[in-house]
């Protein structure tokens, strides 16, 4: 059983799956603009890596702040 306490985020957007990156054998090669597999994946990743990076960082000030309220108690 972990007793570690983990904080919990309220998330104010749905999570985004991770995309997968498509196989090369998926492309068809007709240089088909936005609706080419290689553009939307791309596309998909950079939403994925961002709402990761926003999740992280208020993650982290979540942290920071529980940490300074835990620390003004302890004194």
């Amino acid at each position: 059983m972990d007793t570690i306490r983990k904080p919990e985020l309220e998330l104010e957007e749905e999570l985004l799956p991770e995309p997968v990156r498509p196989e090369a054998w998926e492309c068809c090669g007709s240089d088909c603009g936005d609706a080419c597999i290689q553009t939307i994946y791309w596309n998909d990743k950079a939403k994925y890596d961002e709402q990761q990076k926003r999740l992280k960082e208020k993650l982290a000030a979540q942290e920071a702040a529980e940490n300074g309220a835990d620390s003004e108690t302890v004194k």
